[in-house]
């Protein structure tokens, strides 16, 4: 427990002379409904919803102190002490930091930003550094303190959630804390005032335009991880990557830069490439040295990720052939080309790619090794990013032998109103190789698994590890992994029953 003053420690602010500044602070909370007697709120101005409306709900709650923006006359009124600063959500990550007495400066952190690849690096970061030492995770499927996974709501939480698990992971004894930093949490503040041991850019390609204007705000918003007042020993950048490669540029001179990629001139390349439908082969070349790489990650897009986590991890001081052996025995990561498997005569893999170039990495890869037929199963979440739906339509359309569209998170949308905007952008000739609109998604991979024949492939798109799907307000439960093996299942034990019949007769 902290005293009030204490945690204002290098931060500007008006005091309203009411109370004492010398009381103990249990916990710092942002949202009112969370608050509990002896917190200190902190009132934010938000996109949907401003925290100062809240202000007499978190008294009412037991709040011993208010932060805010503006002074609020019934909080003198109260005699309880208002502190105004001039940006409370800027200052949020530094009261929550200070009341947990700064663990986040007893780990080294690991920050991984981009658009695809974040989850499955920082899964590949942590499970090396859990061979050779002790790592957390916080991250797009769960909050990993090192004995407790917490399933995550957001791919990097509000403060008050990440500075408790940085505090769980001290406890614990981790070393290390590998982190996704999405461009959401760059904008509001939620990583202010971390110091990164290495920061990693992945790619950036077309997503989450419903919240920024445009691509340029959306690199705007990554780039922040690379810049600031603390900036990162270890910058680690897909040098094959267009904004990867702008980036490095802004960053030239900087102590720690390292690039990764497939091209010869990179620090850090991959060669000689062989992709399999069991894993991945390659050769890493770095520092004058070649070793051979065996993983079963699958596809050509994850000798990115397998790069970025063998750069990052090399810079932080330890030797690649080590790591290198504990590669095969990598489990893989929960939704992403997870394949499932019960005994059936073709490949099914559930991935969580939803965007374009998410699409594009995988269909073109799968269409390299030449499978009998592809089929491809997939929708776009509702109230998020319109344009790229046609995109990923045409995309589909051009690495597939068969498309069927569904919903995904419709939200506040109409099913068919999304489907309809992913077909315009199938092109009228490739309609006639099977486009099915089916809006039920428990339906739609029934049918995919049905149509499917020896040495096929069916790859479900778009939710990877969720276990919902949403509908206006409801939150349904819905795993694409329970929903195929049930329908594999079905398929196959159909299948058994036809070929006793034919032995019998």
């Amino acid at each position: 427990m902290k005293i009030l003053r204490q945690l204002f420690q290098g931060i500007l602010y008006r005091w309203n002379g009411k109370g004492r500044l010398d009381i103990p602070i249990h916990r710092v909370r942002s949202d009112s409904r969370d608050v509990r007697s002896g917190d200190l709120f902190v009132a934010i101005s938000g996109i949907h919803l401003d925290g100062h409306q809240f202000i007499r709900d978190a008294i009412k709650q037991g709040a011993r102190a208010i932060v805010s923006e503006l002074f609020d006359p019934s909080v003198s009124e109260l005699g309880i002490p208002q502190l105004v600063v001039s940006n409370s959500r800027e200052i949020l990550s530094s009261l929550v930091s200070a009341s947990y007495d700064f663990p986040e400066r007893k780990l080294n952190l690991i920050g991984i930003t981009g658009t695809n690849g974040k989850t499955t690096t920082a899964f590949l970061i942590q499970y090396l550094l859990n061979r050779i030492s002790r790592s957390g995770l916080i991250g797009t499927i769960c909050y990993d303190d090192g004995k407790t996974k917490q399933p995550a709501k957001n791919t990097s939480p509000a403060p008050e959630v990440l500075w408790e698990s940085f505090s769980r992971m001290v406890s614990n004894g981790m070393s290390y804390c590998v982190m996704e930093v999405s461009s959401h949490a760059l904008v509001q503040n939620r990583t202010r005032g971390l110091q990164f041991s290495s920061a990693v850019f992945t790619n950036l390609t077309q997503d989450h335009l419903d919240y920024h204007p445009d691509l340029e705000s959306y690199y705007q918003a990554k780039r922040k991880l690379f810049f600031g007042t603390s900036v990162s020993k270890h910058l680690i950048i897909n040098g094959d990557d267009s904004y990867g490669m702008k980036l490095a540029q802004e960053l030239r001179g900087q102590k720690g830069l390292t690039l990764y990629g497939l091209q010869k001139d990179r620090d850090y390349s991959a060669q000689k490439v062989k992709p399999r439908l069991d894993g991945l082969d390659f050769e890493l070349s770095f520092q004058n040295q070649s070793i051979e790489v065996r993983t079963p990650l699958l596809l050509r897009h994850n000798v990115y990720n397998l790069l970025a986590a063998l750069t990052t991890l090399s810079e932080e001081g330890y030797a690649i052939g080590d790591l290198i052996s504990h590669l095969q025995a990598f489990p893989g990561v929960c939704g992403r080309m997870e394949r499932i498997d019960e005994g059936q005569d073709f490949y099914v893999f559930v991935d969580y790619a939803h965007t374009p170039d998410g699409l594009f990495n995988v269909l073109s890869s799968f269409k390299e090794l030449a499978p009998n037929r592809i089929i491809s199963v997939f929708g776009c979440g509702g109230d998020r990013d319109r344009t790229k739906r046609p995109i990923m339509g045409e995309i589909a359309s051009r690495f597939s032998d068969a498309v069927i569209l569904t919903s995904d998170n419709p939200r506040s949308e109409r099913p068919e109103d999304i489907l309809n905007e992913i077909k315009k952008g199938i092109h009228a000739d490739k309609k006639s190789l099977g486009v099915q609109v089916i809006p039920d998604r428990n339906e739609a991979i029934r049918q995919a698994i049905q149509m499917a024949r020896a040495g096929d492939l069916v790859i479900i798109f778009g939710k990877g590890h969720e276990d919902y799907q949403v509908f206006g307000e409801r939150k349904i439960p819905f795993r694409d992994q329970e929903v195929a093996r049930h329908w594999l299942k079905e398929k196959c034990s159909r299948l058994e029953k036809s070929q006793k019949l034919v032995m019998e007769n």
